[in-house]
């Protein structure tokens, strides 16, 4: 199941999968390795984030019956793309009062803030300009670190965990994204699944999640809900919906039928059934006879015409015929008129 591999994996962010030398060397060291986390939004990459920052070991100090540090406040979250650079420099780096218009007083950055058993998460990481790209490899290569205005290095003594939903590998072929700073990213690398991968391999998921968020909204009513919204999807979006939102667009999507008993996912997105074959190809889950119809049943429902797909297809008419799907042609048209 993709939510197991998916626990599986921060488990070994945590604790790697050797536990014998996990508690023998590494567990002092674990904040050496940086984690990446990647996946489509939604998907819950920053709650990952979390899990890992917040399970780093702490040591107890005998003497006093105490663990030397408290987890609480040693989760340091930075979303990079809702910043300007300059700021982004600021609030990760610090500055001294007088480096910029406005700084009238020091001011310490995240990564000084964070202490040796705490995390700084650095979120949206494929939308770091390439001038903050720079000092950011230089704090992983060295851990060291200058505030603004200032000439005096300062220590990182923290963990770095950093998340983003765009294809890094593309971005770097485009020349978007140091390929040193991703080398030194990638020492751990967790990828979270989308809602349709999910559902795909466990139909159950779509109930379980229902119930959840439910239980959030309304409390003791959440079972007859997440039961009838659950009835409403299958009815309306059908089993395969691709969910391009994932978590979120499932939590809106509850939402909508409690206040209306409707949802229509945006114009924009109305594309599941392409993009379920589109996954399905990837995946290599079709079967010829499946690729065909599905196939068959996408340009029937562009066209409108038996011959003009026949045409298209290079297939005699009777055969495209019969290689329509009903259900997913009624699921297209829906999209259509949306």
């Amino acid at each position: 199941m993709a939510a197991a591999r998916l626990r599986a994996m921060v488990w070994q962010s945590i604790f790697t999968h050797d536990m014998r030398r996990y508690r023998r060397t590494l567990y002092t060291h674990m904040g050496d390795f940086t984690t990446l986390i990647t996946g489509p939004s939604g998907t819950g990459k920053e709650l990952v984030a979390q899990a890992i920052g917040l399970s780093r070991y702490i040591p107890f100090d005998v003497a006093t019956l105490t663990f030397r540090a408290s987890f609480a406040g040693s989760f340091h979250a930075l979303n990079l793309s809702a910043l300007p650079s300059t700021l982004i420099e600021s609030e990760l780096f610090g500055h001294r009062r007088g480096a910029f218009t406005g700084a009238v007083q020091d001011r310490q950055g995240w990564l000084e803030v964070c202490q040796a058993y705490g995390t700084v998460f650095l979120d949206e990481i494929g939308d770091l300009e390439p001038a903050m790209q720079v000092k950011l490899l230089r704090v992983l290569q060295t851990r060291m670190f200058q505030p603004v205005g200032d000439t005096t290095s300062r220590h990182f003594r923290g963990k770095l965990v950093a998340a983003t939903n765009r294809d890094l590998a593309e971005a770097m072929q485009q020349g978007h994204f140091r390929e040193d700073l991703y080398y030194r990213l990638c020492s751990d690398i967790i990828v979270t699944p989308s809602l349709a991968e999910q559902l795909q391999e466990s139909p159950e998921v779509l109930r379980a999640l229902l119930l959840f968020l439910a239980q959030r909204l309304v409390g003791d009513d959440a079972a007859a809900l997440a039961q009838e919204v659950e009835a409403w999807i299958l009815a309306h979006l059908g089993p395969d919906y691709a969910w391009p939102g994932n978590i979120r667009e499932l939590e809106q999507c509850l939402r909508n039928v409690v206040i209306r008993q409707d949802y229509r996912p945006t114009r924009q997105r109305q594309r599941g059934a392409q993009a379920r074959l589109l996954q399905a190809l990837e995946s290599g889950t079709l079967t010829a006879d499946a690729l065909l119809r599905h196939y068959c049943t996408l340009v029937y429902a562009h066209t409108g015409s038996y011959e003009e797909t026949a045409r298209r297809v290079q297939l005699d008419r009777r055969t495209v015929k019969s290689r329509i799907d009903p259900q997913l042609l009624a699921e297209l048209r829906m999209m259509q008129d949306l």
